[in-house]
Parts: structure tokens; sequence; C-alpha cells
């Protein structure tokens, strides 16, 4: 609408769309924000993203502590004497791997190498970790070099403030060869299952479980069955032997097809380099320990006589089968003696 004022329609149309402009502007300053719920609507904006801001914050600290944990165990090891030649790490966030390349650990009487190491560790238990080794593993000693191959294995370790507390290694179908300067030796066998942990009540010993199936090498050496419980120095597990020293042997089962012994003893590292002591056995089946001792060409058929004469007091006295004898196995004077029986030098242990 237009309306004639003096001056013309121009200064009236003016003045109406000032008006228009003037209630519209009145309109929005009704619903102007004020201050106080400006700072409420940002402040709740702001909440709206904390989720986030705090698990950012948790994935940076949880970053830190997993790369704490792989700088921890690269120390442990450093000040275990073991080197490598590379070391990459893997695994964030759920664990820590960490493959190492050709592991070595060396002191002055014995070295060990492996082509590789895989390490696996979970952040928040860098006590226990999980080892995967390579095959093979290769020692060189004062007695001679051994290389051990396998085609696998798995060893669980767990450590504490004082050192190894358990340890358990399993290898399949291990073949292991010994170039000693007195002795060459090649022997294979099924899985092999080897434990060790602190002795609970005594941290200065350590227990020893070993568990292997059928072994195969020369007529010496074939066994079908093995079992062996002892406890040694806590020393004996960095390889630190020294001369007095004393294991226990509490129990060993060996079967080899229709030979059986088993037995408990003690054993000492006497300081000639050779081990004294005594084992008293349960030797089942007679006439196949007479056929291994022959064939060894330790005995002879006057040995038998006197062994099955033995025999067949024990069974007077304790009613047990004529087949079965309990005698000592006795390692003195660098000789091994079974009964009455001289079978040979007694095992070194330097």
């Amino acid at each position: 609408m237009c309306v004639w004022m003096r001056g013309g329609a121009f200064p009236a149309l003016s003045l109406y769309c000032l008006g228009n402009m003037c209630a519209i502007y009145g309109r929005l300053q009704a619903y102007q924000i004020s201050p106080k719920r400006l700072y409420m609507l940002t402040k709740s904006r702001i909440w709206l993203f904390t989720p986030f801001i705090a698990l950012f914050a948790l994935a940076v600290g949880y970053f830190f502590l997993w790369s704490y944990a792989g700088d921890e165990v690269k120390t442990q090891l450093a000040a275990n004497n073991v080197t490598w030649k590379q070391l990459s790490r893997s695994g964030f966030p759920a664990r820590l791997t960490m493959d190492f390349d050709t592991p070595t650990f060396a002191r002055q009487d014995i070295s060990w190498s492996v082509p590789s190491l895989q390490l696996t560790v979970m952040p928040f238990e860098t006590e226990h970790g999980v080892v995967d080794f390579a095959s093979p593993h290769v020692f060189n000693g004062d007695m001679g070099r051994i290389e051990l191959a396998h085609t696998g294995n798995m060893a669980s370790l767990v450590l504490d403030t004082a050192g190894l507390k358990r340890a358990s290694f399993t290898f399949t179908n291990p073949t292991m060869r010994v170039d000693a300067p007195r002795n060459k030796l090649t022997v294979s066998g099924d899985d092999v299952t080897l434990h060790v942990r602190r002795a609970p009540d005594n941290a200065e010993r350590a227990d020893i479980a070993l568990r292997t199936g059928r072994i195969t090498g020369d007529k010496r050496l074939g066994v079908s069955r093995s079992e062996l419980d002892l406890d040694t120095p806590q020393n004996w597990l960095s390889g630190n032997i020294v001369p007095g020293d004393v294991i226990g042997i509490d129990n060993f089962i060996i079967v080899r097809d229709a030979l059986t012994f088993r037995g408990s003893g003690r054993l000492k590292m006497a300081n000639n380099g050779f081990v004294d002591g005594k084992l008293d056995m349960d030797v089942v089946n007679l006439v196949a320990l007479f056929d291994l001792l022959e064939d060894a060409g330790v005995s002879q058929k006057r040995d038998r006589q006197r062994l099955m004469f033995l025999a067949q007091l024990s069974s007077a006295f304790s009613g047990k089968s004529r087949d079965r004898l309990q005698v000592p196995l006795r390692f003195k004077q660098r000789r091994s003696f079974i009964g009455p029986l001289d079978i040979g030098p007694a095992p070194r242990w330097r």
C-alpha cells in the first residue's frame, strides 16, 4: 500500500519498511540467548567430547606402559648377557610381542644361540612370558658342542623380584647332536617336556621334572619312556656348577622295552670331576638287564650268575618275583657299580 505524504510516495514507503524492520528486530530480541544460557549450552557441548578425550588419554597412557614393558624386558635380558642383532615389537594394544633376530647368550664357559626367538607378554603381567624358539639351538662349552633341533617348541616363563620362579619347556620331535672330545652322539625322540621351579620351601634349591617319550640313539641309549624328578642347587639354573654340589633324585623311571629301572638317591659333584653317590634301584626283568650289560661289553657270563644269586636272595627275603632285583647303583672312585659288578667309569660333571 502506498500512502501519499508531503514529499511524495517514496518517503512514506521508507517509513513503512522501517517500521516492519523494527518489528522484526523486536521479535528477535525476544528470542535472544542470554550470556548465562550461552555458557551452559557451550559447556554441555564440551562434555559431549569428554569420553573421547578420556579414551585418547588412556590410549596414550597405555602406549607408554606398553613401551615401558618392552624396555624393561630388554633391560633384563641385557643384564643377563643376552644380545641380539635386531628387535621388533608388535601386538599393541592386546599384548607385547618381541621378535629377536639371532639372540645369543654368552658367558666365559658357555654360549648359546638360536636363529630367532619370539617373546610374548601382557603389558600388565610382564613377569609371565611365552617364548617360541626357532631351530636349532647351538650350545658351545668346555664339554664340547651340542646342537638341538626340533619341529616345534614352546616355553612359558614366570619371573619375580628374586629371578626365575618357574618355567616349562616342550620340544616336539627333538634331535640332539653331541660333539664332545671323548664322544660323538646323536639322539632323537618324541615329545620332551621339562618343568623347572624354585623350591617353595628353600629358595636356594630348584625342582626339576623331565618327561620323555621314546628316545632312539645307539644301543646304549634306546629308551621307551623316562621320568626324572630331582632337586638341585639354584645356581645350576645359570649353569654355575661347583664342587661339592649335591643333587637329590627323588624319583626316576627308565623303561627300555621290557626292562624297567626305578629308584631314588643322592649324588655329589666330586672335586675330581666325577660324580659320587648312590641310587637305590628296583630293576624289573633281569634277563633284559643282563642282555643289555653283555651287549655293552661291561659284564660276563659269571656276572650274570652272581646277580641272579642276589636276585634269588632278594626274592627269598622280600617275597617278590625272582625277575626283580633291588640293588644299589654306586658311583665311587671314578667307577660305576651295580651291586658288586663294576660296569665302567662313573659319569663326569666337568
